[in-house]
């Protein structure tokens, strides 16, 4: 039965495979489980960098600001 999750072909090198390979079985994980929370920790990430970089640019801006609380009553 085809399977509704699209497939990836990564080329990794033999030190990088034998690194999955050891925390795979150390996490009791296939190593393709391992790669996809490891991918999806690192896109978590790259969000979390962008929208710290939106926040100090707004914090840069002499812009009047209320507190989370007030914008909240």
């Amino acid at each position: 039965m085809p399977t509704l999750k699209k497939r990836l072909n990564v080329t990794i090198d033999d030190e990088t495979f034998q690194v999955l390979k050891w925390l795979a079985q150390k996490r009791a994980k296939s190593i393709s489980s391992l790669s996809l929370s490891l991918i999806e920790e690192a896109l978590e990430l790259q969000e979390d960098l962008y929208f710290s970089q939106v926040a100090e640019e707004r914090l840069a801006r002499n812009e009047k600001r209320i507190s989370h609380q007030k914008a909240w009553e």
